[in-house]
């Protein structure tokens, strides 16, 4: 079974395709004013994962549909902070954006004790713009092909595996220290600065596992570099249909919703808001830019500003009762 359109994207997709026939209006509105010069979205990941990937493609399409380049600023650095950080004080006029993941929001609000900016306060939800799912990977020499088969291996070989996070407290590192509990394997966590150092690593032999975006993983899996042994979604994904689920694998319990969001600093003009969500919106419709989305794993996922405000404050109650249970280490 693959992943359908679910209600709330079918509710903003066709919300959108009412705005396609007004759109020329709103170019031509938009020229008096706002935006008269080129905007920035800063990905606080480096360059090729899958923050970045998305990114590019929104900023291509952002750019057509307001007439304007958007120019993708990598400001790597904190598990995704120090990005944050740049946006949450920039001047709040549509001019600087976020790109921005569960790491530097609601995990960040969850885990870190004296967090520089508050993801409340200093930044405005515009919209969710992707779900995805994570997939489990391992180095392939470990001659295992199942999750189960992982587990036996580790219970067999205590303190002989390690697992690759972005940084301490990031999503994927949350991912194994779940992974480990459920199963009652020992690994140890190894934090990176992003996807690639940590693919390379687990290529090479030196990391066994890792948790990480299926839309950036497959490439590495179909040319038999690494080998999926499941993904944290409730249904299997397209991308790849015939590796498991978590719970069909036996972890029901395993993983959370992945997504990507906008933001942008607090107090940008409710209009300028406006304009981008439906800007976004309309852009998600397009079927060229849902296919390209759909084919790296990340299928389009509108939400209204309220909704987007609603998932970063549920998510960060849960991850906080999640993270005071898997004794993890308050930054």
């Amino acid at each position: 079974m693959v992943t359908e359109i679910s209600p709330l994207r079918r509710r903003h997709v066709t919300a959108a395709l009412a705005l396609i026939p007004l759109m020329p209006l709103m170019a031509v509105a938009q020229k008096s004013g706002w935006p008269d010069k080129p905007l920035r979205l800063v990905v606080g990941w480096p360059p090729g994962g899958s923050a970045d990937v998305v990114a590019r493609l929104l900023a291509e399409q952002l750019g057509r549909r307001i007439g304007q380049p958007v120019i993708v600023e990598n400001r790597p650095g904190a598990s995704g902070r120090i990005g944050a950080q740049q946006v949450a004080r920039a001047d709040p006029d549509g001019y600087t954006l976020l790109f921005g993941a569960p790491s530097e929001l609601t995990i960040a609000a969850a885990t870190v004790l004296s967090l520089p900016y508050d993801p409340f306060k200093d930044l405005q939800p515009v919209t969710q713009v992707v779900s995805g799912a994570f997939m489990l990977v391992v180095d392939p020499r470990l001659g295992v092909g199942t999750l189960g088969e992982l587990v036996s291996y580790a219970k067999s070989h205590p303190d002989k595996l390690n697992y690759a996070s972005y940084g301490n407290n990031t999503t994927n590192h949350i991912y194994g220290a779940q992974f480990c509990a459920a199963t009652g394997i020992q690994a140890t966590h190894v934090p990176y600065k992003g996807g690639a150092p940590a693919w390379n690593d687990l290529m090479a032999g030196q990391i066994q596992f890792m948790f990480d975006n299926a839309a950036v993983l497959m490439p590495l899996v179909r040319a038999g570099k690494l080998k999926a042994l499941a993904v944290l979604s409730a249904e299997r994904i397209r991308l790849s249909p015939g590796t498991p689920t978590m719970a069909e694998a036996g972890y029901p319990d395993i993983g959370m919703k992945s997504w990507l969001g906008l933001l942008a600093p607090a107090r940008t003009p409710a209009s300028i808001v406006k304009s981008l969500h439906d800007d976004v919106a309309a852009a998600l419709s397009a079927p060229d830019f849902a296919r390209q989305l759909e084919e790296r794993g990340m299928p389009a996922y509108g939400s209204t500003p309220a909704e987007f405000a609603q998932v970063l404050r549920s998510e960060t109650a849960t991850l906080k009762v999640l993270v005071q249970k898997l004794g993890l280490k308050l930054e």
